[in-house]
């Protein structure tokens, strides 16, 4: 820091003085960067800045210049071009004024702007040529001498008394590596001619072409024409036409001339010698360029090269990135503006002194060391994460930051899982983050190699780096997630998840209690028995035969009623089981004997309990749409449930031909969960004593049906493929009735029991080992889901719209209506045909709902004339409060 204010204290107001000059008519040269300036015109040399014309009029000579156009070609980042301001003679006092913009760079002094980074790449080519002089020196001296003769302006220290016209340029140029050789041989020839006006040089194709080669073209000049070209032959030609016609030339330099301080109206201080202390000077410069340049790179690689590298990835850290730059300005600028503040004073001849009592801090504060150093930090990690993001994008691997997905703290190891491999199972996953890709860079590579092998052998396959690096979620080694197992011609469906591989830090989370229920979802036509197969089931995993079943008491889940066939007459009995249901419609044949879906819990192993959403039946002769109303009624069940295990389909074994709304209903399902649903399908023949517990005729019936579908490899095999006979569980209840059978019924049912409990066990196996949670937002995701969803908030948002309207005209009453919903007491539905009752609250007349209970007797088709039916059967009433 002393090295530095002892620079600022040896700077003096003009920079260069003339040791013959006893009069103090002190002549110094500026660079004309501002192209306003004139004969006559005042000129600030404490600030650089060209004030009002003298107020007489100067006789000015104009003669010509007799020296030569120079043309020079500067290579790389040398120590020559590291200052381009004096690479373009700009003497060091402006360059200083400049450097803390107590002047804005204009002209060829823009120069210090060029956003490019300078580098072994880096041509520049130079060129100056004064023409012609233009000058009143000798006239402004005499004037200057009799002061009284004209008004002195406020801050002037001097006066333009000479102007050098001409052409000031250079052009900077980056190469492409490969090509170098042969550029750098065209500026020297380019160089030549110029200097030595010897001929015109030509641009044949082949030079052309090479030009278009460079990377960039960037003239800067006094002559703003010259800036617009971006092409070298375009620089050339330009130059060649104009170094002869001197209109076109523009002020090249100012010569100024110093008002004498014994001017009544001049302030005594303007001159004050302090010796000059060029190592220091050359420090402060140092300091500022480098400060200068820093903060030029920091934003080019902000604004331009980290958004090509990252494509649109990582956009909150390039984000924060860019807002720790400002900040870092901030204080930058603030460092900047207390030097050029105390730079002016002293340049105004004020005691040394002052510098020690300002706040300016000329080496870098260390607020500013510690921004940039973490600034630049953050950048070369986004450097790296975008040649990565790019190495990965040539080997055609998915970039993928977690973050994106939600996936962070707290979170296992199965969701994170179902999270990344969403419904695509033909996917694999590279885990790491940039520590671990650091600390374990070999290990990696390999992995990456391995990455590259999968695509080999699976040209099909989606290769996803998942970079962890941004997550809370810790990951503590590389790993592979693989999502299936390759086989010939085609791959299996079900994603695995690579065991031991992610590790959290923390450990998980205590399992929900909704993972504690198997959700199955029980479809099937009417007249197959859903009901009876539920207790039937219920009973087989409790009894393991059915003598046990007969000494104990027989689970009812489902009231049932059924008519069963007696001694040798064929006498019909009617028996029933269970309480009455209003929900179980046993009064009306070809209808479906279930009225509303209904979940049934009950325990099938320690800790797990199952589940089972009775349905109506499709096939329902009520109407010619009830099937599609009760897939509706089905849909808007389940949409209050976390997830699906999965979804049985009972069938009877031995059918000719599938109901035709079968095909409607699978189609449905796919459109409600998404096609990977398959995976969740199971099937399971009621009545199968008939055929030996198989699936008899309607097996190949199934595997034609699901043929024609464009989804194609739905399960149809032993593992989700389940016989059972309900007629044994039927015995059981008859029993229970006191209903006499012969003994070869005994031994048939019982021999019935044993293996209807064998396939009960294995279905249950199937469903909590096999079956894995089906998650809503998650795998359970389609176009008509989020339909059901948005129907769903129709209502309550118009309600609550309308209530908002009600209480913005009672609030100056101090009074307001609250809208509740509460639970009907009876499955029910609105009815826009029945008159409404009307209630008072406050100044409003309100319109209660109609709720009727769905009917249990009465056929739908009866009363389609009197009911509209929404999507969604409301379940809920709205009440008013005041």
């Amino acid at each position: 820091m002393a090295s530095i204010l002892s620079a600022i204290k040896n700077i003096f107001v003009s920079g260069e003085h003339s040791d013959k000059d006893k009069t103090n008519i002190t002549n110094i040269t500026r660079i004309a960067i501002n192209q306003s300036g004139s004969v006559g015109s005042f000129y600030d040399a404490y600030q650089d800045q060209i004030l009002g014309k003298i107020g007489i009029s100067c006789k000015t000579d104009l003669s010509t210049s007799q020296k030569p156009l120079i043309c020079v070609v500067h290579k790389g980042r040398t120590r020559d071009t590291e200052n381009l301001l004096e690479i373009v003679g700009i003497s060091y006092a402006l360059r200083l004024s400049i450097l803390l913009k107590i002047v804005q760079p204009t002209g060829i002094a823009s120069l210090i702007d060029y956003l490019r980074v300078i580098d072994k790449h880096t041509r520049f080519l130079y060129i100056h040529q004064e023409s012609r002089i233009e000058s009143c020196q000798n006239h402004l001296i005499k004037v200057i001498k009799s002061y009284k003769s004209f008004t002195l302006q406020t801050s002037a220290t001097h006066i333009i008394a000479q102007i050098i016209w001409g052409i000031h340029a250079i052009v900077i140029l980056q190469l492409p590596p490969d090509q170098e050789t042969e550029i750098d041989n065209l500026l020297q020839q380019i160089c030549h001619c110029l200097n030595h006006n010897e001929y015109h040089m030509e641009f044949t194709p082949e030079i052309k072409h090479l030009i278009n080669k460079i990377i960039s073209t960037t003239c800067y000049s006094n002559i703003h024409d010259l800036t617009k070209f971006t092409k070298l032959d375009d620089i050339y030609r330009r130059i060649s036409q104009m170094r002869k016609n001197f209109n076109e030339h523009r002020q090249l330099e100012y010569i100024l001339i110093s008002i004498p301080s014994s001017s009544p109206q001049h302030n005594s201080n303007t001159t004050v010698n302090i010796d000059i202390d060029r190592i220091h000077i050359d420090y402060l410069e140092q300091y500022l360029q480098q400060r200068t340049s820093e903060m030029k790179i920091l934003k080019l690689k902000l604004d331009h090269n980290l958004p090509e590298l990252l494509q649109g990835n990582l956009q909150e850290q390039l984000n924060s990135a860019r807002d720790d730059y400002l900040k870092l300005k901030h204080y930058h600028d603030y460092d900047i503006q207390c030097i050029r503040e105390s730079l002016i004073k002293v340049r105004q001849g004020q005691p040394q002194e002052i510098l020690f009592n300002t706040h300016m801090n000329l080496e870098s504060p260390k607020e500013i060391k510690d921004r940039t150093y973490k600034l630049i930090t953050n950048i070369n990690a986004l450097e790296i994460k975008g040649k990565l993001i790019g190495q990965l994008q040539n080997d055609r691997i998915e970039y993928c930051n977690v973050v994106q997905l939600g996936i962070q703290q707290g979170h296992n190891e199965q969701l994170i899982n179902d999270i990344l491999f969403r419904n695509d199972s033909n996917k694999a996953i590279f885990c790491s983050t940039d520590i671990l890709k650091q600390h374990s860079h070999e290990q990696w590579t390999t992995m990456y190699c391995q990455m590259n092998t999968l695509r080999e052998n699976n040209s099909k396959m989606s290769l996803v780096y998942a970079d962890f690096t941004y997550s809370t979620w810790y990951l503590d080694k590389i790993v592979i997630l693989t999502s299936k197992e390759q086989t010939i011609g085609r791959c299996e469906s079900n994603s695995k998840m690579i065991s031991d591989t992610i590790k959290r830090k923390a450990p998980p989370p205590p399992s929900s209690s909704n993972n504690e229920y198997i959700n199955i979802l029980l479809l099937g036509e009417s007249g197959v028995g859903k009901s009876t197969f539920i207790n039937a089931f219920a009973n087989y995993l409790r009894f393991d035969t059915l003598e046990q079943a007969q000494s104990g008491k027989p689970v009812v889940v489902i009231p049932v009623s059924f008519l069963i066939t007696v001694n040798n007459q064929f006498d019909e009995e009617l028996v029933k089981f269970g309480d009455a249901d209003s929900n179980e419609d046993h009064n009306n044949s070809g209808q479906s004997v279930t009225q509303q879906c209904r979940s049934y819990v009950f325990e099938i192993l320690h800790g797990k309990r199952m589940r089972i959403i009775d349905t109506p039946g499709f096939g329902d002769t009520r109407s010619d749409n009830q099937d599609e109303l009760n897939m509706k009624i089905i849909f808007s069940f389940i949409n209050n449930l976390t997830h699906l295990n999965g979804i049985c389909l009972l069938l009877k074994p031995n059918v000719h031909q599938l109901n035709p709304f079968l095909y409607s209903c699978f189609t449905q399902l796919f459109q409600f969960f998404g096609e990977n649903i398959r995976d969740h399908f199971s099937f399971c023949f009621t009545n199968a004593r008939s055929t030996f517990f198989t699936p008899g005729d309607t097996r190949p019936l199934l595997k034609s049906l699901f043929d024609s579908f464009s989804i194609k490899r739905i399960p149809l095999e032993k593992k989700n493929t389940f016989c059972f006979d309900s007629e044994s569980f039927r015995y059981l209840v008859a029993l229970q009735k006191h209903l006499v059978f012969n003994e070869d019924d005994k031994k048939e049912f019982e021999n019935s029991w044993l293996r209807s409990v064998e396939e009960s066990k294995r279905f249950r196996h199937f469903i909590t080992h096999e079956l894995e949670p089906y998650r809503k937002n998650i795998e359970w995701q389609s176009i008509q889901e989020a339909q059901l969803q948005i129907n769903l908030m129709i209502r309550p948002m118009l309600e609550a719209m309308r209530n908002i309207l009600r209480n913005i005209l009672l609030h100056k009453t101090n009074s307001s209506i609250k809208l509740s919903a509460t639970h009907a007491d009876h499955p029910a539905i609105i009815c826009y045909t029945c008159n409404r009752n009307s209630n008072k609250f406050g100044p409003f007349w309100i319109l209660s709902d109609y709720l009727h209970h769905l009917p249990n007797t009465v056929s739908i088709q009866s009363i389609m004339k009197s009911f509209r039916f929404s999507s969604k059967l409301s379940r809920r009433k709205f009440n008013v409060e005041m």
